[in-house]
């Protein structure tokens, strides 16, 4: 590991002062004043209640904020203040700080996380992002004890969520992976998990941090490496979600997305062309596997279909090139059909997916321009999705999700064969 090349020299100084430690908590930020105050009184709570005992250290790692997040993460530390705090740890407990600016900032802060994981030889360390505006003392324990305590690799989070939050993850990133490595971790695209040394070592060895995809969605290429390397994964359950207001739009979300999604699925390609071994597949959870909200919600479903029929008709060209001629047949017979009868099935979404996933490997056109064509298509998905469980329950949302599951583990033979060999016609 060459850290010298991303660590600065106070950095390391900082983490030599402190020396080995058993655990580490990481709150990753940027432009996080408004609720870092409240991630710091979580973990500093949650630390002193469940490992007063170990040695630990709290790192902020920050990706260049321009509104004074680190300064007032430090301000809002209780740890070197006479504030009447009732619990005291028995050993040394303090803040590391550094800033990891740049077009890398993303990436490079999870990996000066796992870098000092790797150089203070902790053996657990949980990750909570300083937005998490809900975070609460329990969440350190939830996410740190099944891989201090009971030996767990990676610790994926579950939340309760509005039942029209995290489409993408619902839609294509859990049932690919579940479909491809038998492991059904659900959120992928998490702020808070948590990972052991060993995760940490084999991660922070690997070459791809350059790569567009991981520095900008390094947690997920961590997941699927956890799950692609065979080692103990589970998820827990730390409550509610709040709904996103003001997020990404779709086509923000597919192209941050997509792209290094694909990408994952080349890099850990080893891993899921050969079928897992029964003892392969199990997955703890800790806690409910899912639960869902059900509060009213705004979203101009008619919008989504309009977008569909006008991008499909215009990429048609394009899409001939990336999907088989009777997907893109199915997929042209949806533009005609009315709005009431419109439904873009499980089965045809899984082809889809999957087609788009090879075409992507085989480069089969500019690999942007391809994940830019998926976007129309996507609207369409999540138009069927909204109109189908405009009144659904969870336990009905839960079934469908699970036949989804389904079609595309049905479909992975398929997906296999069609990774292996480029398909005809193509450049």
């Amino acid at each position: 590991m060459s850290e010298d090349t991303f660590l600065s020299d106070d950095f390391l100084r900082q983490l030599i002062s402190v020396g080995d430690v058993d655990v580490i908590v990481g709150v990753p930020s940027f432009n996080d004043v408004n609720s870092v105050a409240a991630v710091v009184k979580a973990v500093e709570e949650g630390v002193l209640r469940a490992y007063r005992r170990e040695r630990l250290v709290l790192l902020n790692v920050d990706g260049g904020s321009r509104d004074g997040t680190p300064e007032a993460l430090l301000q809002a530390s209780s740890l070197a203040k006479d504030d009447g705090r009732t619990i005291e740890s028995l050993r040394t407990l303090r803040w590391i700080t550094t800033t990891v600016a740049g077009d890398n900032a993303p990436g490079n802060m999870l990996r000066a996380i796992l870098a000092a994981v790797d150089l203070l030889h902790a053996k657990g360390c949980a990750v909570i992002s300083a937005s998490s505006e809900n975070a609460t003392s329990a969440w350190v324990d939830t996410l740190l004890n099944p891989v201090y305590r009971d030996r767990c690799d990676f610790v994926a989070p579950l939340y309760s969520r509005h039942k029209y939050d995290g489409l993408l993850t619902r839609n294509l990133l859990y049932p690919v992976t579940r479909a491809l490595f038998r492991k059904p971790i659900r959120e992928l695209r998490a702020n808070e998990f948590a990972f052991s040394g060993a995760v940490a070592a084999h991660c922070l060895a690997q070459e791809a941090w350059r790569n567009e995809a991981v520095r900008g969605g390094a947690e997920m290429w961590m997941a699927m490496h956890a799950m692609a390397n065979s080692y103990r994964c589970c998820q827990t359950h730390l409550g509610p979600k709040p709904r996103a207001g003001g997020g990404p739009g779709v086509v923000n979300l597919i192209r941050n997305t997509l792209g290094g999604f694909f990408w994952c699925l080349e890099a850990t390609q080893s891993a899921w062309l050969k079928d897992p071994a029964p003892d392969e597949h199990e997955l703890g959870t800790i806690g409910p596997d899912h639960q869902l909200t059900n509060e009213a919600v705004r979203i101009d479903r008619k919008r989504f279909l309009e977008m569909f029929r006008s991008g499909v008709s215009e990429l048609a060209e394009i899409l001939r090139v990336i999907l088989d001629a009777d997907t893109g047949a199915e997929l042209k017979r949806l533009i005609s059909s009315s709005d009431s009868g419109f439904r873009l099935s499980n089965a045809l979404w899984a082809r889809i997916s999957y087609e788009c996933a090879a075409a992507y490997h085989h480069s089969v056109m500019n690999r942007e321009h391809l994940v830019q064509a998926m976007i129309p298509i996507y609207r369409g998905r999540v138009y069927s999705f909204l109109a189908q469980h405009r009144t659904s329950s969870a336990d009905a949302m839960e079934a469908d999700l699970e036949d989804l599951c389904r079609e595309f583990a049905n479909q992975r033979a398929f997906f296999v064969e069609r990774w292996k060999k480029k398909q005809e016609g193509a450049p």
